[in-house]
């Protein structure tokens, strides 16, 4: 009897070397060219393997025309946070919305849009909340603790965000700007504007966004800080004017202390 047949290679071996590409030792790749059962092995794990990518490859991503909504802002803020959630964790996702963005770059420029901030061509990144502290129980008549501290990610770009109280009981939003890139220096954002609308604005067409003037200004100074003073009560989001890119971070409520 043939020895070369009698010990088959183990299912992670085939596994391996059938999904993964993985190498096989010599003397393996010497059985598979000689042992028709791993030979069949192989061709049934490459078929079911193909098989359940057919049918459930990107089944959990958004359909293609939501992503292409989402380049242009023109989803409601639920989806819109949901596609950004999603984006955080899927590559694939990630490049077409890329690929998208820089299709869109390539349309004309209307001369109506009176800045380039408000123009469908600059490309928005609406930041994904990532964590968020647990609510804390709290007896009858105590005051709830506030959703703060924020944190939020919009790419390689981490944003965590404060709310103080002045001993004059002002409002002053604190964010900490940081990037995830080890290449990537916050001090070279240094100067970036930073402004604070009152909601609602992502949602709207970009014609009707033209008219919006920020309530509050302020710039990014050479640690990544962002501080919003006199805050007043209510609802805001937040846009950075990051290079070739806007960073938008909705939903902070702002409310009494």
């Amino acid at each position: 009897m043939n020895r070369l047949h009698e010990a088959h290679l183990s299912d992670e071996k085939l596994i391996g070397f059938a999904l993964d590409g993985e190498a096989l030792p010599e003397d393996a790749q010497h059985h598979l060219e000689h042992c028709a059962r791993c030979q069949q092995r192989i061709a049934h794990y490459q078929k079911f393997h193909d098989a359940l990518v057919a049918r459930f490859y990107r089944s959990q991503c958004p359909a293609g025309t939501d992503l292409s909504l989402y380049t242009m802002g023109l989803l409601r803020q639920k989806e819109r946070q949901r596609i950004a959630n999603h984006l955080v964790d899927c590559p694939l996702c990630s490049i077409e919305v890329e690929k998208t963005y820089s299709f869109m770059q390539s349309w004309p420029v209307p001369t109506s849009v009176p800045s380039p901030a408000r123009s469908p061509l600059v490309r928005r990144i609406f930041a994904a909340l990532v964590s968020q502290p647990q609510l804390q129980l709290s007896l009858r008549n105590d005051a709830q603790e506030p959703l703060w501290p924020r944190h939020y990610q919009g790419e390689s770009v981490d944003l965590s965000l404060h709310l103080s109280h002045t001993s004059k009981g002002e409002n002053a939003l604190i964010g900490v700007l940081t990037s995830a890139e080890a290449d990537e220096d916050v001090a070279a954002l240094t100067g970036i504007p930073a402004e604070l609308y009152a909601a609602p604005w992502p949602g709207e067409t970009f014609s009707e966004q033209a008219g919006y003037l920020p309530l509050l200004c302020t710039q990014i100074d050479d640690m990544g800080n962002i501080v919003f003073k006199s805050v007043p009560v209510g609802e805001y989001f937040m846009v950075i004017h990051l290079p070739g890119r806007e960073m938008i971070v909705e939903g902070l409520i702002i409310e009494n202390n």
